[in-house]
């Protein structure tokens, strides 16, 4: 297993503007090959062209670069304009302190134990990965966003436990209004097992992403480690729940919009994992839900923005949060988002962990085998914490 240390200097990115830029979004963790698409979402235009809606928005605007309209089907029953939400920013955490003075540690604990319970959300800095190789991977994810249709629907599948997927709008192939989205997900760690499904082009992608993979699942493990502290679980207990089992990229892309105000990337959802690392490539659009108001959160280069997922609030029982977030479309800019999910092994059951359980404090929620839960969430239509509220018990 790949293990996070403290002994090399963390690389300090704040200030350093990158050359690309990127968001986050649901993730899936798959167990069967990749299947072609069982259907397809058509429309014929008023020329007599038919619009073939699920091989992608980059495809639909490739082809009719005339488009300066939103296509209905892309129209979302929104209440207010998503771009007018209030743009502020999380709480920002130096993770340099988990290395430092034990005053030091047990102050960065608290601040991450605090954004837990409070947000759900937060970013850090100083987390050890280099600039670089952020750069370096938005820059493959974008390579692979631009190859021909053929290569990208060699990956197409309604399959949602699919270990490589190529798709559109949601997740699901269920019907459902469409949202502007591409995307593409796949196994990351552990690597063996996983390697030969990943994209053979853009030729230089695996390496990358290998390495890249390898830097954010060591982080990964840092975080669960104060997180364990932070919840008053012995120590490791987190790194296990999450270390034995799997993570999953998923890159986003998110092209200009004619009309931005009547769709989403993304609609609202919490991630069913555990922790959620994302980046983005300096192209804002990401919001998330605090208290009922919508965020919309400024892009701070060489930063990582981490979410917990249902998993982490299901096992602290409802003391640390999933957090509901979005994503928006802007009608000059692509938005290119990479999002890493970690979260526990397909068979484990998922439940409270019972050092949090006494007599007064009973357990929140059900237990469900984690295969099952994903199967629930990614499936449904139906966005927003649905799943999580499915698996809680009436009290």
């Amino acid at each position: 297993m790949l293990t996070a240390t403290c002994n090399s200097p963390p690389a300090n990115n704040v200030n350093n503007t990158p050359k690309f830029l990127i968001d986050r979004s649901s993730f899936t963790f798959p167990l069967k090959k990749p299947s072609s698409m069982a259907f397809s979402q058509k429309k014929e235009t008023q020329n007599g062209s038919v619009n073939d809606y699920k091989k992608g928005i980059k495809h639909l605007l490739d082809t009719a670069p005339e488009i300066n309209k939103l296509p209905s089907e892309f129209v979302l029953p929104l209440d207010t304009s998503p771009l007018s939400a209030t743009r502020t920013d999380i709480p920002v955490i130096d993770l340099s302190g988990l290395c430092g003075p034990p005053d030091t540690r047990i102050s960065t604990v608290k601040a991450i134990s605090d954004a837990c319970a409070l947000w759900g959300f937060f970013r850090i800095v100083n987390h050890g990965v280099e600039k670089s190789l952020m750069e370096e991977m938005v820059k493959v994810a974008e390579e692979f966003f631009d190859l021909n249709l053929a290569e990208k629907m060699k990956y197409a599948s309604d399959d949602v436990m699919s270990p490589m997927r190529y798709g559109t709008s949601l997740n699901t192939s269920k019907s459902h209004a469409l949202h502007w989205r591409d995307y593409f997900r796949h196994y990351g760690y552990p690597f063996e097992d996983n390697l030969d499904l990943w994209p053979v082009n853009p030729p230089t992608y695996r390496n990358v992403a290998r390495e890249y993979l390898e830097q954010v699942w060591k982080l990964a493990m840092k975080l669960a480690s104060a997180i364990s502290e932070g919840l008053g679980l012995d120590d490791g207990y987190v790194e296990k729940f999450v270390g034995e089992g799997f993570q999953i990229l998923a890159a986003n892309y998110y092209p200009p919009c004619p009309e931005p105000d009547k769709t989403l990337g993304l609609a609202a959802h919490s991630d069913h994992g555990a922790l959620t690392i994302l980046m983005e490539n300096g192209v804002e659009g990401l919001q998330v839900n605090h208290n009922g108001t919508w965020i919309a959160l400024q892009h701070v280069p060489g930063t990582f923005i981490v979410n917990l997922g249902d998993c982490l609030e299901i096992l602290s029982n409802g003391k640390y949060k999933s957090a509901e977030h979005r994503a928006t479309v802007n009608a000059q800019k692509t938005r290119i988002s990479i999002a890493v999910g970690h979260g526990p092994a397909l068979s484990s059951t998922i439940a409270p962990a019972t050092p949090l359980l006494d007599q007064t404090q009973g357990a929140h929620f059900q237990p469900i085998v984690y295969k099952d839960y994903i199967k629930l969430q990614q499936s449904s239509t139906i966005r927003g914490k649905s799943a999580l509220l499915a698996v809680r018990k009436n009290e």
